[in-house]
């Protein structure tokens, strides 16, 4: 008997093999439990998450020979074929190859006539989206009102593309990813029912790389056994699936905060060396990307798509930047995720995006040419050594020590006090002053975490308040155009398009 993959050895059969589906599952139950069969559904989610399968199942479940079921029972003729792809009054149809309105209008003939055998002449449409507008046209009216004994079941993966004059007349299921413990625990499942031996880490490694998808992830354990044998590990995994670890990605971000072009391309030579699929790689940063945001902003680190061995290099580079940096970046290469995706020359996309984000030092130098009307701005190198150092250049005094606390306890509600102009502490009160209003309310939103760390800092109670600058007047007519010309400058224009830059006001005190 030849090989069968996992992914389909195991695929569902009944409700209760579905992980991850509650909802839709109990919906679809209690439906068919009270008769409340609607006529036409649609099956929405990401790849793998078991759209196409709860179609098949609940046409089981509705066709049974014992039914309708809650359950179908598999093992009458009906749920055979249904389950083989054979059943005459079960169609499956991938909507990417049945897009004209010849086949939908044989398809809308073919429904006027009743089941051949089954209770219900069902219709199973995969890939709906790729369906044309001339298509869901011709459907449009059979969709509304079907004759009793026809349903159909629409399933895809971008629910965005159906016309809305059909999602109005459908009834919707929203299949979600499944979590990372429900994976682990099914591929543990699977590999015990194959008798193969896999330890925990290497089964974490392949349900994070899966992604949401059982099937993604049955295909991955599928390539790490035909590598591995019976006994599978971590390294194992590591070889086969092209993992970067976490120092790498480390370096990567550090080297692409400092403007360090040759470095960002000597790194990537070594993972080419390393047989690395640069795809993989790109997506893997952008993961640990958002975990620098997560621990920068606090979150809980349950939240962390990384294991704990990761989390002490991960909090380490988080702490050399604000969360604004880390907005900026993250956003920079975000912006060409889908560019990387679609390549044909993937290592030289990736090199131009780190490239291109690799300019970020950059662009504090823009910022204070900005401020100063033109002038010489500082280096970018003593930028970053003043943020590494944890310097505070618009705050003097001992409120360095109430900045450093908020920053250590609340990292984004530091990086609204570091957009300020200037800031001074009079007896127990602490005001700062912005040229952006905005700034005010945010700093006024969290005014009692700050107050409260402010009474920690000083030892007494503390009234803290932001302010917006007052206008100014008497400007120097020469000073404008040299603002105006700088802020029209093709290069700045640049800087704004591709790599999000914003004009922003002096952070230096007066």
């Amino acid at each position: 008997m030849s090989y069968q993959a996992l992914a389909r050895k195991y695929r569902p059969q009944r409700f209760s093999d579905i992980i991850g589906q509650e909802t839709t599952v109990r919906t679809l139950q209690n439906a068919i439990e009270s008769g409340r069969i609607h006529h036409a559904y649609l099956f929405s989610g990401v790849r793998g998450v078991g759209k196409t399968t709860a179609a098949r199942i609940l046409a089981k479940a509705l066709n049974c020979l014992k039914g309708p079921a809650t359950e179908p029972c598999n093992e009458c003729v009906v749920c055979r074929e249904i389950t083989e792809g054979i059943d005459l009054d079960v169609r499956e149809i991938d909507a990417a190859t049945y897009t004209g309105v010849d086949n939908v209008r044989e398809l809308r003939d073919v429904t006027q006539y009743e089941p051949a055998r089954d209770r219900y002449r069902i219709f199973i449409i995969d890939e709906a989206h790729m369906l044309s507008m001339a298509s869901w046209n011709a459907l449009l009216k059979l969709i509304e009102e079907p004759p009793p004994h026809v349903i159909f079941m629409f399933a895809t993966t971008e629910l965005n593309k159906v016309p809305q004059t059909i999602l109005s007349r459908v009834q919707k299921q929203q299949l979600l990813k499944i979590t990372l413990d429900d994976l682990i625990e099914r591929l543990a499942q699977i590999a015990k029912a194959e008798s193969i031996e896999i330890d925990g880490k290497a089964l974490d490694i392949i349900a994070r790389r899966g992604e949401g998808s059982v099937r993604d992830s049955l295909s991955l354990l599928d390539q790490v056994i035909a590598f591995s044998g019976r006994d599978v590990t971590a390294a194992d995994v590591a070889t086969v699936l092209g993992l970067s670890d976490t120092t790498f990605f480390a370096r990567v971000v550090t080297l692409i905060a400092e403007g360090d072009h040759a470095g960002i391309l000597e790194a990537l030579q070594e993972a080419a060396d390393g047989g690395r699929d640069f795809k993989m790689i790109y997506r893997d940063l952008l993961n640990f990307i958002r975990n620098l945001l997560l621990v920068a902003g606090g979150a809980n680190e349950a939240m962390l798509s990384a294991t704990p061995e990761d989390l002490a290099t991960i909090r380490d580079v988080a702490q050399r930047f604000s969360y604004s940096e880390l907005l900026r970046i993250a956003n920079l290469l975000i912006r060409d995720d889908d560019t990387i995706n679609k390549a044909e020359h993937q290592r030289l996309a990736v090199e131009i995006t780190l490239l291109k984000a690799a300019t970020f030092p950059r662009l504090r130098t823009v910022e204070e040419a900005l401020a100063s009307g033109g002038g010489q701005a500082p280096p970018p190198v003593r930028a970053r050594a003043e943020k590494r150092t944890g310097e505070a250049p618009i705050l003097h005094g001992n409120l360095d020590a109430l900045v450093d606390r908020i920053k250590a306890k609340k990292p984004l509600i530091a990086t609204y006090l570091e957009n300020a102009k200037s800031s001074n502490k009079t007896g127990n009160r602490v005001t700062w002053t912005f040229a952006d209003p905005a700034y005010v309310d945010y700093v006024n939103d969290a005014r009692a975490t700050i107050e409260q760390i402010a009474s920690e800092v000083f030892g007494e109670p503390t009234t803290i308040e932001a302010i917006t600058e007052a206008p100014q007047t008497g400007l120097r007519a020469e000073d404008k155009p040299q603002q105006s010309a700088l802020r029209d400058d093709p290069v700045m224009r640049a800087f704004q398009k591709h790599l999000g830059a914003e004009p922003v006001e002096s952070r230096r005190s007066k």
